[in-house]
């Protein structure tokens, strides 16, 4: 393939795959090699760097909003459409204006704040104050950020793991260290990317002033754009026969994982907790001792975290399978045995987020949108195998998921450097093609254990790094046995707290 002539990048979303994205091309070099690891490059390969970020600060769902969160379920208009399922419903595009010819972000077109729509971005990160971490310390880094050795510690309650607050802080001390908000603009929304007649990518977005009230649309131009807007953002609701009548009936009855914060709304309450997933567990673990009675209702068995099978038939819950239908005025709930649960006052959804790209529908395909959905179209799950300007950061799901993300971020960077070249559009479309008659049309396409993803991911990668880029994950991978202690902790700790054989507060 033709080696690429990519001086300006945006970067859609500042989270983990953006940020490791912005570090990646700012230690690139004019001649393809890589100074990761160590100082910027003196003489950059890339002289246009933008991040775009809709939160008012950069780090995704590391970005926590603990006193504010989204709304619980979308409102009652789109879960009366009984298509809540759709993440085009509950995350509805924004009418562009048409008059943005010549709109610039000095002098853009300002438009009074539409407050309903702002809601309706999902833009506020999941993280509630108890969270700690499912993948250990020395995971959740990028390889060149230091693995503390305070978190080393096994006298730790929470070892091998990091509480929210202290992951939190890695990213602010990294994104301050490295000078990122020098690049990243918060609080911008990107609405429409499109390629334009001369082959640029052309970037409309919707930047929120605070003080006036306005929001400002304007459209810039790049050679290159990465999508790395993450997993966490539009919730996943699977439609349930009566949900949206007993969700008006109950106002404040049900809550989507995303904007739990507390427990204690479950206390002495008959509750309904929907899911099978480490979410599922992280929070039946607080709920099951405060709850007056605790149902788990999920549809399949877990693949990644074998013990939550277990874990969801154990004292405090009712496990039941996938529901058939509520009754909005009873709260009985009958699920697709015939069994009735009667009376339930609260419900939470831990099902899961959407991939979701509204802003970009023509490059990005979504195979049958839920929270098992596959990204279709790409090469390693980092390029777009129609359009090899157009690349994806954190999009592959692994425990190992800090490292996928630095490989694609690198790759990118090697790539559109001109250091490296791609396979054809034919042996890139084979590869997709074998990848799904071998794992499947669906969200197991991303996925690779922590023991598969070195070989079958992030070496995979490395041959399109810039020169002289290291393996991310060479040095860590001598670890891995880790992975499997923090499994076994997160066993351990799930039935310590939900058997109330520790208090939460040991763990916080």
């Amino acid at each position: 393939m033709t080696k690429l002539d990519i001086n300006s990048i945006a970067i859609i979303g500042a989270g983990p795959g953006g940020l490791a994205s912005l570090y990646e091309f700012l230690h690139t070099n004019k001649d393809g090699s890589s100074t990761a690891g160590g100082e910027v490059s003196k003489d950059p390969r890339f002289t246009k760097l933008v991040a775009f970020e809709q939160k008012d600060k950069a780090g995704g769902i590391w970005a926590p909003s603990l006193e504010q969160a989204d709304l619980r379920v979308p409102p009652q208009a789109a879960l009366d459409t009984q298509k809540y399922n759709d993440p085009d419903v509950i995350h509805p595009t924004v009418e562009i204006p048409s008059d943005l010819k010549g709109a610039t972000r000095e002098s853009p077109v300002s438009l009074k704040e539409n407050t309903e729509i702002s809601e309706l971005e999902w833009r506020r990160s999941g993280v509630y104050p108890d969270l700690y971490t499912n993948i250990p310390s020395r995971f959740t880094r990028y390889s060149y950020l230091p693995n503390e050795e305070k978190y080393l510690d096994k006298s730790r309650k929470i070892y091998p793991f990091l509480r929210q607050q202290e992951l939190t802080q890695r990213f602010t001390d990294f994104i301050e260290k490295e000078h990122l908000y020098d690049y990243i603009r918060t609080n911008t929304t990107v609405e429409k990317v499109a390629k334009n007649d001369e082959g640029k990518w052309v970037v409309t977005v919707r930047e929120k002033d605070s003080k006036t009230g306005k929001e400002n649309w304007y459209s810039e131009e790049f050679d290159a754009v990465v999508i790395s807007n993450g997993h966490y953002t539009v919730p996943s609701i699977p439609v349930i026969e009566g949900l949206a009548e007993y969700n008006k009936k109950h106002p404040d009855a049900i809550v989507h994982a995303k904007s739990y914060r507390t427990e204690e709304e479950f206390r002495d309450k008959n509750t309904l907790v929907v899911g099978g997933s480490i979410s599922t567990a992280n929070l039946l673990q607080y709920i099951v001792p405060v709850a007056k009675k605790t149902v788990n209702s999920k549809r399949n068995i877990h693949l990644v975290f074998e013990w939550i099978n277990d874990a969801l038939v154990s004292d405090g819950i009712i496990a039941k399978g996938e529901i058939q239908k509520i009754d909005p005025d009873t709260g009985d709930v009958t699920f697709k045995d015939g069994s009735v649960e009667k009376g339930i006052e609260k419900i939470l959804l831990t099902t899961g987020y959407h991939y979701h790209y509204p802003f970009l529908k023509d490059h990005l395909n979504v195979i049958d949108p839920s929270n098992l959905s596959r990204v279709a179209g790409l090469y390693y799950d980092t390029f777009s195998i129609e359009d090899p300007t157009l690349g994806t950061v954190g999009i592959a799901i692994s425990q190992i998921n800090f490292h996928t993300i630095e490989a694609s971020a690198a790759a990118l960077a090697g790539v559109w450097s001109g250091a490296k070249t791609l396979p054809t559009k034919q042996e890139q479309q084979e590869w997709e093609d074998n990848l799904v008659k071998e794992k499947g049309n669906n969200l197991i396409f991303h996925y690779y254990t922590h023991n598969q993803v070195k070989d079958g991911f992030i070496d995979k990668l490395e041959p399109y790094f810039p020169n002289g880029r290291y393996n991310p994950f060479v040095e860590d991978h001598k670890y891995i046995e880790e992975v499997d202690v923090g499994i076994e902790n997160l066993r351990k700790l799930f039935y310590e707290l939900k058997d109330q054989k520790i208090p939460k507060s040991a763990t916080l």
